[in-house]
């Protein structure tokens, strides 16, 4: 149990405040409507396509053309950091991380590079990630959340977020160029890669595609859902026993978490004057102390528009190892190290981070 608490620990503390909560709002009707079933099932078709896109080989195929291509460590942590910002759009922020921060280690203790240029490296990695993954609606889970919540339509969406990115990306140039400007060659070797399943690749890059469809109410998000799940029942089960449920019973504690405080008259007073006059600062905020997944879930309610909530989190998984779950895995990998300086780690992540959330929340209050 003590096991299962440590690994979950936000599951935990998700349904521990569902019930605490509870007391002041008794199970009713009002629960079920507050379950938002169709993030629900856009989160476990994203999450099939994932891990049936990491079993086709997709990654590792990724990870050997890098090594084929970089010719000196600059070269190397560049490609590395901007695969990471690039598939964290399409294949959410922790599959990025997940399959590249294990990758990136590996391949810098091969080269025998200092510990302070991993740290780097990989802190830069995590903030790729968490800033990537905002240009698309299926990048992170709070996004997915959003854009089902208003029902966001793709122009509004982009023209919302895509300054964002542009400048995220811009910032993260800027990083890179001030802390890991490294010469020095790299061997051409790495591990053996297995060949991509090609056919199995595009069934679920259609997947993928259907989803950012059903996103923005193209396609019914149920089509979707019964459409993959037949296919994965009839010809790909290894994937339903990869799928992350313990998230899913996350987001649901977190709905009802959120509808019960909105049930409490002072609670809503309080929420409410601040996220009429400054979303984006009151969504970031929120996001430092409990993630910025549930932060939208609890604060879209309190807005009529999604730009403020959308930004404030997407910006806010900045900050605190604690603001973006995926933030937690790069720290997890870290941390295992034998090798490994935590408080230096922690440090520069930190540092890093807190200047560029502070920067994009300069941004936001600039532009209209």
């Amino acid at each position: 149990m003590w096991d299962f608490i440590k690994r979950e620990v936000v599951f935990v503390i998700a349904l521990t405040a569902a019930v605490i909560s509870a007391f002041f709002n008794p199970p009713s009707a009002s629960w079920l409507e507050a379950i938002d079933f169709r993030t629900l099932a856009l989160l476990f078709s994203l999450m099939g396509v994932s891990e049936g896109l990491k079993v086709s080989g997709l990654f590792d195929t990724a990870a050997g053309i890098l090594m084929k291509r970089a010719g000196n460590m600059r070269m190397l942590s560049a490609m590395l950091t901007a695969v990471v910002f690039i598939s964290s759009m399409f294949f959410t922020n922790d599959v990025a991380l997940l399959m590249f921060v294990p990758f990136t280690m590996m391949l810098l203790d091969k080269e025998r590079v200092d510990e302070g240029y991993v740290i780097k490296l990989v802190v830069l990695e995590t903030i790729a990630a968490n800033l990537g993954s905002m240009t698309t609606p299926v990048g992170n889970p709070q996004n997915l959340y959003i854009c089902s919540f208003f029902g966001v339509e793709a122009p509004a969406f982009f023209r919302t977020i895509i300054p964002y990115s542009v400048i995220s990306l811009l910032l993260i140039v800027i990083s890179f160029r001030i802390f890991l400007w490294k010469s020095g060659s790299v061997e051409k070797e790495t591990r053996a890669v297995r060949k991509m399943d090609k056919h199995r690749t595009a069934i679920y890059m259609v997947f993928l595609l259907v989803a950012m469809l059903s996103v923005f109410r193209v396609i019914s998000w149920q089509l979707l859902f019964a459409a993959e799940l037949i296919f994965l029942l009839a010809f790909d089960r290894n994937i339903l026993k990869r799928i992350d449920y313990i998230l899913l019973l996350t987001f649901v504690a977190f709905f009802i978490f959120s509808e019960n405080l909105r049930s409490i008259d002072a609670v809503r007073d309080f929420i409410s004057s601040p996220m009429a006059s400054h979303p984006v600062a009151v969504s970031a905020a929120v996001s430092q102390i409990i993630s910025n997944v549930p932060a939208a879930i609890l604060l879209s309610s309190f807005t009529d528009g999604f730009e403020g909530v959308l930004i404030g989190t997407d910006i806010g998984g900045l900050g605190t190892p604690i603001a973006s779950l995926a933030s937690l895995i790069s720290l997890k990998f870290y941390f295992r190290r034998e090798k490994g300086r935590k408080g230096m780690y922690m440090a520069f992540f930190l540092m890093l981070n807190i200047v560029l959330l502070a920067i994009l929340a300069l941004f936001s209050a600039i532009i209209p």
